[in-house]
């Protein structure tokens, strides 16, 4: 949020959205951006209707909720965190599961909107019919990175954290996902442009 924003926490931003539908916009990264999805993710799981307003990359959508062109903007926090720190945007929550270590004071969404998590995550993925022995392979040679306390210091000053889950389970993960996020562009009508 722009630092003069009256809203000064989450509720205060979904109370308004809710008294006044569609006139509270977000900025995102672009249209089908993980950026984008989170924010529509959000007002589906708030039961708010809010404009979304896409952009060629997340330092634009900076730049215009600084200078108050649009109402919020969802930012990843490897983007965000020293304009937050510096004290030139104003953050309401983090959408993963719980605080950020490095925000500790901000609270995470799902202290007002219960179960809402919105991570973004990378993973390594190989084509159907990959020799298994490869796969635990290359499972095992990144888990063991993943694990090693630098790689996890270096996620960290991003604000992320390694998840070395298995290759079962990050299928399921993703198949979740996947069933969810469906629901989600069913809902809020979304199409790709």
């Amino acid at each position: 949020m722009n630092v003069d924003s009256p809203f000064k926490a989450l509720p205060d931003l979904i109370a308004y959205a809710k008294a006044n539908p569609g006139k509270l916009t977000f900025g995102s990264a672009g249209i089908g951006t993980q950026t984008h999805l989170a924010g529509e993710n959000f007002a589906y799981s708030a039961g708010v209707d809010m404009t979304h307003v896409p952009y060629k990359g997340e330092s634009y959508a900076i730049t215009d909720v600084m200078g108050n062109q649009i109402s919020t903007a969802v930012i990843n926090l490897s983007a965000a965190i020293n304009f937050i720190k510096s004290g030139k945007l104003r953050a309401l929550a983090v959408t993963s599961r719980e605080r950020s270590s490095q925000l500790p004071d901000v609270p995470a969404a799902a202290e007002t909107i219960p179960g809402f998590e919105n991570a973004g995550w990378f993973g390594l993925l190989a084509p159907t019919g990959t020799p298994r022995e490869v796969v635990d392979k290359v499972y095992r040679d990144s888990a063991k990175i993943l694990n090693s306390d630098e790689f996890r210091a270096q996620l960290a000053k991003q604000g992320m954290a390694p998840v070395a889950n298995t290759p079962a389970e990050f299928a399921a993960a993703i198949r979740a996902e996947s069933a969810y996020w469906a629901k989600v562009i069913k809902e809020r009508k979304l199409q790709a442009n």
